[in-house]
């Protein structure tokens, strides 16, 4: 029985079949671009980002900040994930699979961000996902799609 066998039968990616999952931004269903995707020093200066509790605190001190372009709204948001398991940042054309799920189920909760899980990424790294819920946060561009593990939802300001 391999590690993503044992997660399942322990309840932590459900089912085993492929699920999108809400999750609601400022910028849920707005044409956006990916600026910028960089780890960022956590309280430090004129650049503090946000203060994460004392739980939340990894990844040597350094937040996942993503900034993102609102099109329609020309508005910038950061978004800061203070723990994060994994992340990638994808030519959209590299998750054929998210979209053909997104046709065969009728859409998806967002345009622009979702979660997803269940899906090829959870079968390839399946040590990402142990610490989760299974869950991934999508941030999709018409370019690039950056998806993150995280145990948290990110915190969303704009700047």
């Amino acid at each position: 029985m391999n590690g993503f066998e044992r997660a399942n039968l322990a309840g932590k990616f459900g089912s085993g079949e492929f699920e999108f999952g809400e999750w609601a931004t400022p910028f849920t269903d707005a044409a956006v671009e990916i600026l910028e995707i960089a780890y960022a020093p956590r309280d430090t200066g004129p650049h503090m980002l946000v203060h994460a509790p004392s739980h939340l605190r990894g990844q040597d001190g350094r937040d996942l900040v993503a900034r993102v372009h609102a099109r329609d709204a020309k508005s910038i948001y950061r978004v800061v994930f203070p723990v994060i398991a994994a992340m990638r940042l994808l030519d959209e054309g590299g998750l054929i699979e998210l979209w053909q799920k997104t046709q065969e189920l009728g859409g998806r909760p967002g345009r622009t961000t979702f979660r997803v899980r269940n899906h090829a990424w959870t079968h390839e790294s399946v040590v990402s996902f142990l610490a989760s819920d299974g869950w991934s946060f999508v941030i999709a561009s018409d370019d690039e799609c950056l998806e993150v593990v995280s145990l948290t939802a990110p915190i969303i300001t704009e700047e």
